[in-house]
């Protein structure tokens, strides 16, 4: 699994990292970004990459209502050409997420014990992505007053995202059996290119080489979705 990762770099390093176009949103920048948060993503469009605000927890067309998304904060690179809610996507919406770094938890004895990776040059990397647009119903399902038919609500539309997993590396399955997948910046413009084969795609679906990443531990503060400090992502030995 992946679902806590650390995007505290700003718009504009960010921004050069994946070599995008035009103004960032206005997305703050956070140490222990959950799903459900909004995160900045990179996305192909007219020609050119570009960052986009984006919610993390992909919400299918179809579902009637946003809370399927916390279930589908991660793809498995196994079925992604399979399952309905990633099939589509996979093929035509796929994103980078830029992150400083992200979070397992190590079990222990004493209970849960978050790892935080990294790139040992302490570069940002990219975790690949699918991204959806869901949006509501502009009637409401019932009425406002009996007899007077569907009450009018404003329609709200969201644009979601997941994360794509895989099986870890020496490093990684120390702690846990997946790892998100970490694209090679060389491989930036294959997965975002709408022009890309399914079978090129899939070579990018691997598990990264351990070398350039390290991990260290943090404190158990991170179990808190809601804790934010620049704590997160400081080494400690438990």
């Amino acid at each position: 699994m992946c679902c806590r990762v650390a995007q505290g770099s700003g718009g504009d390093k960010i921004k050069k990292r994946v070599k995008a176009r035009g103004q960032a949103p206005p997305v703050a920048p956070r140490l222990n970004l959950a799903p459900t948060q909004n995160a900045l993503v990179a996305v192909r469009g007219s020609g050119d990459v570009r960052l986009e605000a984006m919610r993390w927890g992909l919400i299918p067309p179809w579902a009637k209502d946003k809370s399927i998304g916390a279930k589908l904060a991660n793809a498995r690179t196994e079925t992604i050409d399979q399952k309905p809610s990633f099939r589509q996507p996979f093929r035509r919406r796929r994103c980078l997420l830029p992150v400083d770094g992200y979070y397992e938890w190590e079990s222990r004895p004493t209970g849960k014990q978050p790892v935080y990776y990294s790139m040992r040059d302490g570069d940002l990397f990219c975790l690949a992505g699918l991204w959806e647009t869901w949006t509501t119903s502009e009637q409401s399902a019932e009425p406002e007053l009996p007899g007077l038919g569907l009450g009018q609500v404003e329609a709200e539309t969201l644009h979601t995202f997941t994360v794509i997993t895989t099986t870890p590396n020496r490093l990684a399955k120390r702690v846990h059996d997946r790892m998100p997948v970490i694209v090679p910046p060389a491989g930036y413009d294959q997965w975002l290119s709408p022009e890309s084969q399914a079978a090129d795609l899939k070579q990018l679906l691997r598990p990264f080489d351990d070398e350039p990443i390290r991990e260290h531990y943090v404190t158990r503060l991170m179990n808190n979705p809601r804790f934010e400090s620049p704590e997160c992502i400081e080494s400690i030995i438990p």
